[in-house]
């Protein structure tokens, strides 16, 4: 899956999206802890390991906690 957008949204942690891999409706709190669990667990079968839409959504909240947004 390749991602070129570059848009920086806020988001809030009870927001909800469409979650591709996952083929459901998510929130924003419910993306971060599946992909953070899985990635540190190393849980190869889940449909949230080393997934680019839950990166990209770790960063861009990443990015505004730092930045106060």
């Amino acid at each position: 899956m390749r991602c070129t957008s570059t848009e920086q949204h806020r988001h809030a942690i009870s927001d909800t999206f469409y979650c591709r891999p996952r083929r459901k409706v998510l929130t924003l709190n419910r993306c971060l802890t599946d992909y953070l669990e899985t990635n540190a667990l190393e849980k190869r079968g889940s449909a949230c390991f080393r997934c680019m839409l839950g990166r990209i959504n770790r960063e861009q909240f990443a990015y505004q906690v730092e930045n106060g947004d």
